[in-house]
């Protein structure tokens, strides 16, 4: 059951997201900006730095992702959808909006097959890292819900 959000339950959900995503390119960037100096435009300062026009790129993508999951994966606006085309129709719109992002931020060359083939690997391992935390998250809250029957199953007993 959802709570009711307030304007900073999504400011929450954005920040958070973007904190996510910010993370992972400075670990890429520590891990390959000087090899990738000039070939992609995440790396164009080199290791260590990543420019105003990249984190703001990376906003907007947390933007979408936030908006897209709020879509496609609460009940508030699609409510007759399975789960699963939810997930899928999720997945496909931030693929989707990630290739586009590719060609117009010139994220890397998009003539190169080993630049797609570490893209898709390394977006299979980011969706894979989030998959299974959502899963973790909603196994610790199931865990909490049915803690919480218990407890008021055992006071409707005493009484």
């Amino acid at each position: 059951m959802e709570d009711n959000k307030t304007i900073f339950s999504y400011l929450g959900e954005l920040f958070a997201t973007y904190g996510i995503i910010m993370l992972m390119f400075i670990i890429l960037n520590l891990m390959l900006g000087d090899t990738a100096k000039g070939y992609s435009s995440f790396f164009e300062y080199g290791r260590g730095n990543l420019s105003t026009n990249t984190m703001l790129q990376l906003f907007l993508f947390a933007v979408i992702v936030c908006v897209t999951r709020n879509v496609f994966l609460t009940d508030r606006l699609i409510k007759k959808m399975s789960i699963l085309a939810r997930n899928l129709v999720f997945f496909l719109t931030i693929t989707a909006v990630m290739i586009v992002f590719i060609i117009l931020f010139a994220w890397f060359p998009v003539n190169d097959i080993s630049a797609w083939i570490g893209f898709v690997i390394s977006f299979a391992v980011c969706s894979a890292i989030g998959i299974l935390i959502s899963k973790l998250k909603e196994k610790a809250e199931n865990q909490k819900m049915a803690q919480a029957l218990e407890r008021f199953q055992n006071e409707e007993k005493t009484e």
